[in-house]
């Protein structure tokens, strides 16, 4: 369910999403995006739909650079990526600074031989890979299993789609959502961040070439390929995910305890 902010992109209640052991709670799993340029009116909305904890999955390096705007929720960092530059917060920049970053960007993916597209299922399939990701999620996954709050957990990276996408699809796969559902959730990212990246598009138009405006495009929105590239190199490197799952240090006693902590009987 769609939660509408004013400043804040992507923000949805995972409320209603059916699975074979419940139905998932409102009001108690939130994702969206970073909160740095939140409004007051957007905290007040997080407030009524019972906002008690946040989860911030950025590196240090991007929390210094943008702080969440201050609540008096719970606060935790648990960093997904370890590299300092991974996110880019575009709110707040202009047309020039946008297209220099984005067009570095798309400069270094070329050089590697890559498309953005390509780019992008490298990288999901480095979160498959790489034990600093599996430490984030598993502690993701447990601090809901172990400390559920009697409100709701928000979480977000920067722009609420890979890192924020990840766990997400991880969170509702232990909590027994079909794969069909759990990507039908992660494409809703280009619904809500659709006016946000006309935005930015808009913005940078003038100052990159027209042949480049389709990669940049691809830089702001989330393909299927994209999380089916994480699924198939979790199942490559470890069987399944369910196996993934323990891998990052999730027992069955957790999987069971957030089935419990966040799912209505059907």
């Amino acid at each position: 369910m769609t939660i509408q902010l004013q400043q804040v992109a992507n923000a949805r209640d995972l409320g209603g999403i059916f699975t074979p052991y419940g139905t998932v709670k409102h009001n108690k799993l939130i994702r969206s995006g970073h909160l740095s340029i939140a409004s007051p009116e957007d905290l007040a909305t997080l407030k009524r739909h019972g906002l008690q904890r946040i989860v911030d999955l950025r590196t240090p390096q991007e929390i210094a650079n943008h702080p969440d705007a201050a609540t008096d929720a719970e606060y935790v960092n648990i960093s997904i990526m370890s590299a300092t530059t991974f996110g880019i917060s575009y709110e707040t920049l202009d047309g020039p600074t946008i297209a220099v970053k984005l067009q570095a960007g798309i400069d270094r993916m070329i050089a590697r031989g890559e498309t953005p597209i390509e780019h992008m299922r490298i990288l999901y399939r480095q979160f498959a890979e790489n034990p600093h990701s599996h430490k984030g999620y598993g502690e993701f996954l447990k601090l809901l299993a172990d400390k559920p709050v009697s409100g709701a957990t928000l979480w977000h990276c920067t722009g609420g789609k890979d890192r924020c996408g990840t766990c997400t699809a991880l969170l509702l796969h232990c909590l027994g959502a079909s794969r069909q559902d759990i990507l039908r959730d992660y494409l809703e990212t280009n619904v809500q961040v659709g006016s946000h990246a006309q935005s930015i598009l808009a913005k940078v138009r003038p100052y990159v070439p027209q042949e480049r405006m389709a990669l940049v495009k691809s830089m702001l929105l989330v393909e299927a390929s994209y999380l089916e590239s994480f699924w198939s190199e979790t199942e490559r490197l470890f069987g399944s995910v369910d196996e993934f799952v323990r891998h990052c240090g999730v027992t069955h006693e957790d999987v069971e305890k957030l089935r419990k902590n966040y799912l209505d009987a059907n």
